[in-house]
């Protein structure tokens, strides 16, 4: 009876949760979608050989910028679930004033993850993951017997610390980052014991929240790139051949962006130790990214036919692209965690995923103290 009673009071106020957020969701959409500030792209090239053209010039520069452009929403949209990270907690409510909390906590944001697929085309169509760390302090306050106070605050730059981090695909020269947030958790209904011992209900939580991030990355690395059929001549008349671009690239990423959530979520309590907890948000979000990506590099062929004296090199090339755009307006999440409850000492790892795309994701791991 107790369950089948708790049950029913989790579904009635998440059901609520979801009603509310549906319609706004539903009125959001028609605004939701990413858009592009600026696309430019300017391309150079010389031929291996004056006897070498390109008649698809053109066709060749939109490929160019068709594809900086798949790579310009993942990264944008990585900034704002990079932002919506920092509150690991895994109890409904710390306690009334003068309970607190603090610790640390490290988390990302990431999307386009299918590149890490093996076998995936998104690792050989031009796109890169994105990816937006944010690390920070946390720490909480209690208020009322069913209120607290979460907050987070995080500035670090290469100046403080250099990670050097460095791989085949991106090194990072340079960055500042700035993170702060907070939420406000309302507790609608409190824990409650369903198996003593064994399975409690751990609380239902309503919070409404607000988060800042500012970064700067510089970064250099090897870029690689698939154009498809462009029209090149080699003395034989204009043929539609496939093109690659091998190169090395510096770049550098701003980005600032704000956002308001609201998230419900169900906690639950199993041996005493292990605290389980899912749920639902909705962020809306306003902000910017801005990337200035050079390549220079050689533009090839494998194509039959082509002079084998040219080793299969069509041209050296590079190109100079500036874009700048907008996270989603709007990103409803499906939120789930597990927090390790050691007495003073809490071990929290949570991720949450966009329901939008489905593919869009973050992940944090926390440690905090409460008292």
């Amino acid at each position: 009876m107790v369950a089948t009673f708790m049950v029913r009071r989790i579904i009635s106020g998440m059901g609520a949760y979801m009603k509310t957020t549906a319609i706004l969701f539903s009125c959001l959409c028609l605004v939701c979608l990413r858009d592009s500030l600026l696309a430019k792209t300017d391309l150079s090239y010389t031929t291996v050989n004056p006897a070498v053209t390109i008649p698809g010039e053109t066709e060749l520069e939109q490929n160019v910028q068709e594809i900086v452009n798949k790579n310009g929403p993942f990264i944008s949209n990585s900034f704002a679930m990079g932002n919506l990270t920092g509150y690991p907690v895994g109890e409904s409510h710390i306690g009334a004033f003068p309970h607190m909390q603090f610790g640390l906590f490290a988390g990302m944001g990431g999307t386009n993850m299918a590149y890490f697929d093996k076998g995936s085309k998104a690792s050989s169509d031009g796109t890169m993951p994105g990816i937006t760390p944010n690390v920070a302090l946390q720490f909480g306050i209690g208020l009322t017997e069913k209120t607290d106070l979460l907050g987070k605050f995080f500035l670090l730059s290469d100046s403080i610390l250099d990670p050097g981090l460095s791989t085949d695909m991106v090194t990072l020269q340079k960055y500042t980052i700035l993170s702060v947030g907070g939420k406000f958790r309302y507790q609608i209904f409190g824990k409650q014991t369903i198996l003593p011992f064994l399975f409690n209900f751990g609380g239902l939580t309503f919070s409404v929240g607000g988060d800042v991030m500012y970064g700067r990355f510089e970064l250099t690395g090897d870029y690689d790139a698939d154009y498809g059929n462009i029209s090149i001549d080699w003395g034989a008349g204009a043929t539609d051949v496939p093109l690659n671009f091998s190169s090395q690239y510096d770049g550098t990423i701003l980005w600032g962006i704000f956002a308001l959530s609201t998230q419900i979520v169900a906690y639950f309590e199993v041996f005493g130790i292990f605290q389980p907890y899912t749920g639902f948000g909705l962020a809306a979000n306003y902000g910017y990214s801005r990337i200035k990506f050079n390549a220079d590099g050689d533009l090839t062929t494998d194509a039959a036919g082509y002079p084998p004296a040219y080793a299969g090199k069509v041209a050296d090339m590079t190109f100079l692209s500036k874009n700048a755009y907008t996270p989603y307006y709007v990103i409803p999440t499906y939120i789930v965690g597990l927090e390790l409850n050691l007495w003073l000492m809490k071990i929290t790892a949570e991720t949450m995923a966009n329901l939008y795309n489905l593919s869009d994701i973050n992940a944090q791991l926390g440690v905090r103290f409460q008292f």
